[in-house]
């Protein structure tokens, strides 16, 4: 399954879909075509599909109304996934308590504990959440 990946190597796939709760299941399905196809294990495409559902969940709670941008690359062993929004406020996670009671900080632990690699980026009022997730290879 690793050579679909490497076959693959540098595919972007764009996904766009109303801030609208009913459009998560499209999103988490399409992770898991996705991950399915390069050859992540069902647990890792459940993380992704998970890790996914939050953060778009995290944006549509915000009360955003316009449409977030999903964007998945294909690396040779990485999947690379970036959610997309203008004008939604990413609030940086800080070590108190009392952050795990927030939406938004909850919902970036859970991002945290399923993916190998999160960020959160702003610039020019489009808040990118990034994440990624290594493909493991049983030797």
């Amino acid at each position: 399954m690793v050579e679909a990946a490497n076959q693959n190597k540098g595919d972007i796939i764009k996904l766009t879909i109303p801030a609208m709760a009913e459009y998560v299941s499209v999103v988490r399905l399409t992770s898991s075509a996705i991950a399915s196809r390069i050859g992540f294990d069902i647990e890792e495409i459940e993380d992704i599909k998970v890790a996914i559902a939050e953060a778009c969940t995290m944006i549509i709670k915000n009360g955003e109304k316009q449409n977030i941008d999903i964007n998945f690359e294909i690396l040779a062993d990485i999947l690379k996934i970036s959610v997309q929004v203008k004008y939604f406020v990413c609030q940086e996670r800080d070590n108190k308590v009392s952050d795990v009671y927030d939406n938004k900080s909850l919902s970036i632990l859970i991002i945290e504990s399923l993916m190998d690699k999160v960020e959160c980026e702003s610039c020019d009022g489009i808040v990118c959440l990034k994440m990624m997730k290594k493909l493991r290879v049983d030797v």
